[in-house]
């Protein structure tokens, strides 16, 4: 697994723009799969992504991390741990630390291959609640970009919880493009 640490430090390398000018100065962003980051970032992903249903769609059901369209599984942070301990080579974890190393975001992605295509699936992206609309998570997706785009792959995939609207117009803003709708029936 490559790893490649990004620091922004001036505002022409970060990209910066006018919204985001009010964004901590000290954040890093590092790929980092290693045991002991994996666990910060499970915990934070149990933290994070568990204190917002809205964020449930059809890959948290199929994987077991919620019971429903509606509900987190009990233990989430357990069960995140178990995920990220089995990043492999398959996986990839992306995580933002501002400069204490406390994690103020983090994405997961997953390197997918078909008898026709190569492509990339982002599991995972979550910002901090208290550092959203700082530039994060835009930073955290042009490293995403960067890395896909290297491996030369031209695609990459994401799921969104259908009630995650705040979401959906960041991966819009993004270039993302909604290209289906999945349906699920639980049939007991």
């Amino acid at each position: 697994m490559l790893r490649h640490s990004h620091s922004f430090r001036s505002e022409k390398e970060a990209g910066v723009t006018q919204d985001d000018r009010s964004a901590p100065s000290a954040i890093t962003l590092a790929w980092d799969g290693s045991p002991a980051a994996a666990a910060q970032a499970s915990a934070f992903a149990g933290r994070i992504i568990g204190g917002d249903t809205a964020y449930i769609s059809h890959g948290e059901i199929q994987t077991g991390l919620s019971i429903d369209a509606d509900t987190w599984a009990p233990a989430l942070a357990d069960l995140y741990a178990d995920d990220f301990a089995a990043l492999g080579d398959d996986r990839d974890l992306l995580l933002a630390r501002d400069a204490q190393g406390a994690i103020l975001g983090m994405a997961v992605v997953a390197w997918e291959q078909t008898a026709r295509r190569r492509f990339a699936v982002l599991e995972d992206m979550a910002v901090a609640p208290k550092a959203r609309s700082h530039g994060i998570g835009t930073r955290l997706m042009a490293m995403i970009e960067e890395r896909v785009r290297g491996a030369g792959i031209d695609w990459l995939f994401l799921e969104s919880g259908v009630r995650n609207t705040r979401a959906h117009a960041f991966f819009e803003r993004a270039g993302f493009t909604m290209t289906s709708h999945v349906f699920a029936r639980q049939l007991r």
